[in-house]
């Protein structure tokens, strides 16, 4: 895999970071790295006034977009840059035409990032953020290219024995013909829509619902990789420091379990946060990640 070249196609928006100073500023913009079986979208947000030079890039739970950060990178990104990258067939990323297993996905991934100037021979390391499919990019992504990773936060983590991600992967890993009735797409509404946490908004929830709709069969191929992936030899592997921040849904304690697998971890339980969290609290999140983040 070779990245070939950034396509420009950039589209800036402004909007006034929530609970900060007005000065505090981040702009969002979209653009695509071409490869060469196809395009990677990245939203992009930057500060008005850069300060950490460091960027945070983040990776989505399946089957959403990187939008679904949105509300974070405004929360966060007023001094820094911040990325988040569609997975291929999730979003508004192509369809990848071979196998997609976790090592492909965080081969594509350091390809995107390199062709975006960052690395050893661009402007420096990354850190990353991960939530539910994003940790365990995340963790292949750190291991596979350290030259790359600097730091590493993890959320809300799907981490199963062998037997669990295998009840997993038949579960949800088989792509399904295209829906040609509602009652297909139910659940998808159901969960994104009638479950979200009520500090959701209904205009996030059915963004949200279409996001799943739209993804159809590009997100059995992002369950397959996930629930293939095996963690439990990866994660102690991990050499960069990492934070594990732990909502108490129900991977309250899959994600203490893989914190405990990453050697020097730092572990800090959320009990008042459960699910839709980067809606519900971007805020607080940040308010975890950016020391975090700060340190040298």
């Amino acid at each position: 895999m070779k990245a070939l070249a950034l396509t420009i196609a950039t589209i800036a928006l402004i909007s006034s970071m929530p609970g900060a100073q007005a000065e505090n500023v981040v702009s969002f913009e979209r653009s695509y790295v071409t490869h060469e079986w196809g395009q990677i979208h990245v939203l992009t947000s930057q500060p008005e006034a850069p300060g950490n030079p460091t960027p945070l890039v983040c990776f989505a739970p399946n089957p959403y977009s990187g939008n679904y950060y949105r509300l974070f990178m405004e929360a966060l990104g007023s001094d820094r840059t911040m990325l988040a990258l569609d997975y291929p067939g999730i979003g508004q990323s192509d369809t990848y035409p071979d196998e997609l297993d976790m090592g492909t996905l965080a081969g594509i991934m350091a390809d995107s990032l390199t062709s975006l100037g960052w690395g050893p021979d661009g402007d420096g390391p990354v850190d990353l953020c991960g939530y539910h499919t994003g940790t365990m990019l995340a963790t292949e992504l750190a291991i596979t290219h350290p030259e790359l990773v600097r730091r590493i936060i993890l959320m809300g983590i799907p981490y199963y024995d062998a037997a669990g991600r295998q009840e997993r992967f038949d579960r949800l890993s088989q792509i399904k013909p295209w829906p040609d009735s509602f009652a297909a797409v139910a659940q998808d509404w159901i969960f994104a829509v009638e479950m979200r946490n009520e500090k959701v908004s209904l205009e996030r929830a059915f963004g949200n619902y279409l996001e799943s709709a739209g993804s159809w069969q590009g997100k059995a191929r992002i369950y397959g990789a996930v629930f293939q992936y095996p963690a439990e030899e990866r994660a102690p592997l991990l050499t960069q420091p990492t934070l594990v921040l732990n909502p108490h849904g129900n991977l309250k304690e899959p994600s203490r379990a893989y914190a405990e697998l990453i050697e020097g971890a730092t572990l800090i339980e959320l009990p008042d946060l459960k699910y839709g969290i980067f809606d519900a609290a971007p805020e607080l999140l940040a308010s975890h990640a950016r020391p975090f983040l700060n340190q040298h």
